[in-house]
């Protein structure tokens, strides 16, 4: 028997093991990755829709937009990336159950990582905080008006997407996904190909990330890796919601 062969039956009795172990969580993440995909698909279709086009607005023009088209105007301020990114959640922690093992400083740095952007994210993300500054402000006289527009421009400075003020959630962010797919092509259960589509795709929305949040003359350079990233980013979530259905399977055999 070559090596190759021994491998492969490494690999085999690796998978069927974690299957074993994790097959319900994995369906759980199965799941959670799928919803993701389909999320981030409604963002795209999104785009085609009356005030779908991401533009730049003053305060007034933010407010306008959420009391014309609440949900949009959520949308444009980070929604899909918040519901996205917290359906993700479950799937590092499964990432991280089922790579601790072989590589544990790894996996504990890619969680942390992971966590950590998550929470910064949340953290400056503005949607829900304006949905409500714009309530107030339907009702409001020309002094709480003026009043609202201060406390929304400080919101803005500090939470509207793919500014400075929302580069670090996103950086730590595509940083943890570059790590989980360093993992996914070192270990045994996901492969090369998921954890080299992964990579490219976080490299490439880090980019954009950078040129959309500190060179905003570059803004339509930046879309260039943005769309290559956006669609390989798609693939990613697919591919790895295929595996995980793959290893909920196993113990179910």
């Amino acid at each position: 028997m070559n090596h190759a062969d021994e491998g492969r039956r490494d690999d085999a009795r690796d998978f069927g093991a974690l299957g074993a172990q994790f097959g319900t969580l994995c369906g759980v993440c199965a799941v959670c990755a799928f919803a993701a995909l389909a999320v981030m698909c409604a963002e795209i279709v999104l785009t085609a829709f009356p005030d779908g086009t991401r533009k730049v607005l003053s305060v007034s023009g933010w407010f306008e937009l959420y009391e014309r088209n609440p949900l949009m105007g959520m949308r444009n301020m980070g929604l899909i990336n918040i519901i996205a990114s917290t359906a993700m959640l479950p799937v590092f922690c499964c990432l991280f159950a089922i790579h601790r093992k072989a590589f544990p400083a790894g996996a504990l740095v890619a969680l942390v990582a992971a966590v950590a952007g998550y929470a910064v994210f949340m953290a400056d993300n503005c949607a829900f905080p304006m949905l409500e500054l714009s309530r107030q402000y339907g009702t409001a006289d020309q002094a709480g008006r003026t009043s609202l527009e201060a406390a929304a421009r400080a919101l803005l400075s500090k939470g509207a997407s793919h500014t400075p003020g929302t580069f670090p959630g996103f950086f730590l962010s595509e940083l943890a996904g570059i790590l989980w797919c360093v993992l996914m092509i070192r270990g045994r259960v996901f492969g090369r190909r998921i954890g080299v589509v992964g990579i490219v795709s976080f490299v490439n929305l880090l980019v954009f990330e950078v040129l959309s949040s500190f060179v905003p003359s570059a803004f339509m350079v930046s879309m260039i890796p943005a769309l290559a990233g956006g669609v390989l980013a798609l693939a990613w979530y697919g591919m790895t919601g295929v595996r995980f259905v793959a290893l909920s399977r196993v113990s179910t055999e």
